[in-house]
């Protein structure tokens, strides 16, 4: 069996895996690929296969990059989930939703990686092609990012209903994931604009989006880590929590 000092050093691992996802992704993408500020989306083909056949090791190194930061969002989503099933009671709506946004997040990162990889593979194939692969990864890195939805809007109604006396994430935590969500809602509009604040590379569409996105993690795992180290780990014996027993797992525990 796993030593408790053991089994919390996962946990510690496991929330500071957001910073690290985020670390990870914006150094493939940025400070490697080279990929922001976003190609704009009303480039022609020509244009686009230039950028790849000319920074081809920059663009694979960084994705590669990518795809390992995008690993880091499983221990991350693990023990999230772990400190919701504590405030539901035991696993519930809130921390399967919670599972499934983040494995939807690990997806939502590590296919645009691939799509760009595999456009700089063979820089010399049609332009055309190379386009299409380029707007296939950026329609789906910042469209689809309402598979992510479920990581602050579940935090968000864990936070608003748990009344205990010591909550992993405070009230105002909720209402701040709730604004990041919001924030992040303008970029479904980048599916209809080429150019302008809500294509891919505009305001809305792009910059307060990331923003966002990047500060949704910072904020759940420096919650995580500060519940940590007032003693409230994950994996806590129930009777130590007993005392800051949330509604949300009174009610559980009676319909069980």
């Amino acid at each position: 069996m796993m030593s408790a000092s053991a089994r919390r050093a996962i946990q510690r691992f496991g929330a500071t895996s957001g910073y690290w996802y985020v670390a990870l992704l914006l150094l493939g993408w940025v400070a490697v690929a080279g990929f922001v500020p976003p190609h704009r989306p009303s480039a022609g083909a020509e244009e686009i296969a230039a950028v790849y056949q000319g920074n081809v090791t920059r663009i694979q190194l960084g994705m590669i990059i990518v795809m390992i930061g995008a690993a880091m969002c499983a221990p991350f989503t693990a023990i999230l989930a772990q400190y919701i099933s504590r405030i539901e009671g035991g696993p519930g709506v809130l921390t399967y939703s919670i599972v499934l946004g983040g494995i939807g997040t690990i997806v939502l990162t590590f296919y645009p990686a691939i799509f760009w990889l595999v456009a700089a593979y063979r820089p010399d194939r049609s332009p055309d092609v190379i386009l299409m692969l380029n707007d296939w990864a950026w329609l789906q890195l910042i469209g689809g990012a309402t598979i992510f939805w479920p990581l602050p809007l579940g935090m968000a109604v864990a936070a608003l209903c748990d009344r205990s006396a010591n909550p992993v994430f405070p009230r105002w935590s909720g209402w701040t994931s709730i604004w990041l969500f919001l924030m992040i809602l303008p970029d479904q509009l980048l599916f209809f604009f080429k150019t302008g604040p809500f294509a891919w590379n505009g305001l809305f569409g792009f910059w307060l989006p990331l923003s966002a996105f990047a500060g949704w993690f910072v904020l759940a795992s420096w919650l995580m880590l500060a519940a940590m180290k007032r003693g409230y780990f994950a994996d806590a014996e129930p009777e130590a929590l007993a005392a800051s027993a949330s509604p949300i797992s009174n009610s559980y525990a009676t319909v069980r």
